[in-house]
């Protein structure tokens, strides 16, 4: 048996197509679902909730996973164990694995402070450095390196949603009850000051500011100082207060926002605020604002 000491071997493809890819990656697939949400689906009024949907943006278009080789609902696709599948089905894995593996790295923190994590050190740009609108891609892409180390997170505990929704227009608070075994006893003064990372209201009205605030928890192993900055939606002023802090480990750190609408839209309006630290974290909430004229 003898060894090869030395090959000169030469092979091409002479068929002649060549793949031409134009697209961007990440870009958010036309048949991705868009916001906004809404409080009520089945009504009329088709009236946005205060809350951002979708939440984040992950791989879930033309990925090659397992499938049953049965194929009940695909004929040809019948024996075999794998397929280019897209949509939700494929997105959610990733990112429960995601937020497997934060858990794993940070054993204490709730399901909560998970999402807060995942959501704001998303990246909001494709690999152009194009933006899209938050009703698009939610937060951004996920990025599992940065949501492992965040510096603040947010947490929101199980009374806190059921304040939430005892705070919209359109809840029955005894089917509440029913559901959770909860009162409405505290609801929340505006629904918006649900503890989430990003800020959305639906219907922000010329002369009647709205205030809330947000709760932010270092998770960080050193003190640090962060800034506050915001870029204001379209037709909204918005006021940070304070516009700075120093937060130790584990401490937590309340930041009241004004908004005020200064000019009425026929649409959402999106910004952002963002908090800088000096050890380089960098916090990102997404602003969605609805400016429309006050009620008569």
């Amino acid at each position: 048996m003898g060894h090869v000491t030395e090959f000169h071997g030469r092979a091409s493809i002479g068929e002649g197509r060549v793949a031409k890819f134009g697209g961007r990656a990440p870009i958010v697939s036309r048949f991705s679902s868009r916001g906004p949400d809404y409080a009520d689906a089945q009504s009329q009024s088709r009236q946005a909730a205060d809350v951002l949907k979708p939440d984040i943006l992950a791989p879930g278009d033309q990925v090659w996973a397992a499938w049953s080789p049965l194929s009940v609902l695909e004929p040809l696709l019948v024996g075999y164990s794998f397929a280019l599948l897209s949509g939700t089905s494929m997105a959610t894995p990733h990112v429960g694995g995601i937020a497997a593996l934060i858990k794993q790295c940070h054993p204490s923190w709730n399901p909560s402070m998970i999402a807060s994590a995942i959501s704001t050190t998303a990246s909001k740009y494709d690999s152009h450095v194009h933006p899209s609108t938050y009703f698009g891609f939610g937060a951004g892409l996920i990025n599992p390196a940065r949501a492992l180390d965040p510096g603040l997170v947010l947490s929101s505990k199980f009374e806190d949603y059921i304040d939430f929704l005892c705070s919209l227009s359109s809840v029955d608070w005894v089917k509440v009850r029913a559901a959770t075994g909860a009162s409405c006893s505290r609801p929340l003064a505006h629904p918006a000051d649900l503890n989430l990372p990003s800020v959305t209201i639906s219907a922000l009205r010329v002369g009647q500011p709205v205030q809330i605030q947000r709760s932010f928890t270092s998770v960080g192993s050193k003190p640090e100082t962060y800034l506050c900055s915001v870029l204001s939606p379209n037709g909204t002023s918005v006021t940070l207060s304070p516009t700075w802090f120093r937060i130790a480990p584990m401490e937590t750190q309340a930041i009241h926002m004004e908004f005020n609408a200064t000019q009425a839209l026929n649409a959402f309006s999106f910004g952002e605020i963002v908090l800088t630290g000096s050890l380089d974290h960098i916090v990102r909430l997404p602003l969605s604002i609805h400016p429309v004229l006050p009620t008569l």
